[in-house]
């Protein structure tokens, strides 16, 4: 029989060895594991400091670009949509200095800005009670001769796309004439504005539009929205910004980087999920951007226009590349050519 002791003896004796046996393995390995280390280190931070510079290169082209867009915008724009009359459409959240900068542009351009039209979160709002108000307020004004939704509604925003029907001849036409009286519109946008789904933010701070618009920009909101909620909201805005392109010459579905990636009303209409089609700009919250809102309905307003998607996302057209002659004035192709200094030489 093997006395206790024996058995204590030989499993501290197991236990010593496996301690020497780690100090020593540690020692020898110590100056490899750590140069291993050290070397990996080195190698991360190079390539830390290479993606700092390409960083902070790529900030120094952006700011270069918006710097000359800004300096350029005055004669980028000149002229381009002289006559015509814009109304601004703002989704619930949308970014204060992309609407600025896109109420500028379009000043700049020679566009009559007849104000604001915000929408508020409850004019999205699903739930039976909006809907059965929405479709209320709707025919309170069908006295007024408007004409109701022809196609069949979609039943998770019937109330919506029975209001923008409404609301959409009441701020925009198509040929400059009003199909409205002022009194008319200012009372639809009332109606809704009494019931809190709108707000009207008129030029100098007035609480009515200057008269109905010919085209108009839908600002997206700033982020996009939750998932339980985007499709809906998403639906509606699109739903929204189409009855305004059929009630008017053209309308730009508009908004920031952040607010135009996916679950947007942007990325919507451009994957073909919405079943609309419509131009849309990513990047408005940039000079650059901000030039193309202009660009982009000076398009819409030549014959046979398509709508595209403008940006800075994957496969979005970098800029418009319009007729550089203002709208009041006849296309550079239909002018007379400059002669070539060489011609008057030949000609004495």
């Amino acid at each position: 029989m093997i006395d206790f002791r024996y058995h204590l003896v030989s499993i501290v004796a197991v236990f010593l060895a496996l301690a020497i046996g780690l100090v020593i393995g540690s020692t020898a390995l110590r100056g490899y594991v750590l140069a291993g280390l050290n070397a990996a280190s080195q190698h991360e931070k190079k390539v830390n400091n290479s993606l700092y510079q390409h960083n902070s290169q790529l900030r120094a082209r952006i700011a270069a670009d918006d710097a000359f867009a800004r300096a350029a915008e005055a004669r980028l724009l000149n002229g381009l949509l002289t006559g015509d009359r814009v109304v601004l459409v703002l989704a619930p959240g949308t970014d204060g200095s992309t609407v600025n900068g896109i109420s500028t542009a379009l000043s700049e351009a020679g566009a009559t800005v007849t104000g604001q039209v915000v929408l508020s979160a409850q004019f999205f709002d699903t739930g039976s009670v909006t809907e059965q108000q929405l479709q209320s307020t709707v025919r309170n004004l069908e006295p007024l001769g408007v004409a109701l939704p022809k196609s069949p509604p979609d039943p998770q925003i019937a109330g919506q796309q029975a209001a923008a029907q409404v609301i959409a001849p009441a701020i925009v036409n198509k040929d400059g004439f009003p199909t409205l009286t002022q009194a008319e519109s200012q009372q639809i946008l009332t109606e809704f504005g009494n019931s809190g789904f709108l707000q009207i933010k008129g030029a100098g701070g007035a609480a009515s539009l200057a008269g109905q618009a010919t085209m108009a920009v839908v600002v997206v909101p700033g982020t996009v929205p939750p998932a339980a909620t985007s499709w809906p909201f998403n639906l509606a805005l699109v739903s929204l910004a189409n009855d305004l392109q059929e009630s008017g010459k053209g309308v730009v579905l508009a908004g920031n980087l952040k607010g135009s990636g996916q679950r947007s009303a942007i990325s919507a209409v451009n994957s073909g999920a919405a079943g609309v089609r419509m131009t849309t700009i990513d990047n408005a919250d940039t000079a650059p951007g901000q030039v193309i809102v202009a660009q982009a309905l000076r398009e819409l307003l030549l014959p046979n226009a398509t709508p595209r998607a403008y940006g800075v996302r994957p496969a979005r057209v970098p800029s418009p590349a319009p007729s550089p002659s203002p709208s009041a004035t006849a296309p550079l192709s239909s002018r007379s050519p400059r002669p070539h200094p060489s011609a008057k030489k030949s000609a004495r």
